[in-house]
């Protein structure tokens, strides 16, 4: 079933979240990833569904500061469709050189400062596998705001060594 105005969005982001052990935390500014928690946690992206495509698999591609945007894998209908998808900062393919954005800033997901993400969804076109993927209003396609958060440069919480043998 298709909803009658054809601008609905399939899914909607309703938060990004940090893994924080057996918690998620909402990804923010506030509360730095440390260097630790991205080589070992996902970032997860919650969805909400809108039920009126509920015969569809959805696509979602996400757009990781001003990189190309990447496929998520499709979410099948029929298979325990989550609400929770993560995603993995190894999934970037890092060249072997140093490259920098336009503003001057290391192009690496993984490195320190400030990152933007932006998550697009829609219904999957029945089609050929390749084939262009269709984010467009009349497919239930729709872009996130632009969620920021943070990486620190090491653990905030593990000041280093403080023990110094000359006190």
């Amino acid at each position: 079933m298709k909803p009658d105005n054809n601008s609905t969005p399939a899914a909607t982001v309703t938060g990004l979240y940090q893994v924080d052990g057996p918690c998620l935390e909402p990804l923010s500014e506030d509360h730095p990833l440390t260097p630790e928690d991205v080589s070992e946690f996902p970032i997860v992206i919650d969805l909400e569904f809108d039920p009126a495509y509920d015969l569809d698999s959805i696509i979602v591609d996400l757009i990781y500061d001003t990189m190309d945007p990447i496929q998520l894998p499709d979410l099948l209908r029929g298979c325990n469709l989550p609400c929770c998808v993560p995603y993995w900062f190894h999934w970037f393919s890092i060249p072997d050189v140093v490259l920098h954005d336009k503003n001057g800033r290391i192009a690496d997901p993984r490195a320190p400062g400030i990152h933007t993400v932006r998550i697009r969804t829609a219904r999957k076109s029945g089609g050929i596998a390749g084939k262009a993927r269709n984010f467009s209003p009349a497919n239930g396609g729709w872009m996130s705001p632009v969620y920021t958060f943070a990486i620190s440069e090491g653990d905030p919480e593990d000041p280093g060594d403080t023990d110094d043998p000359d006190d």
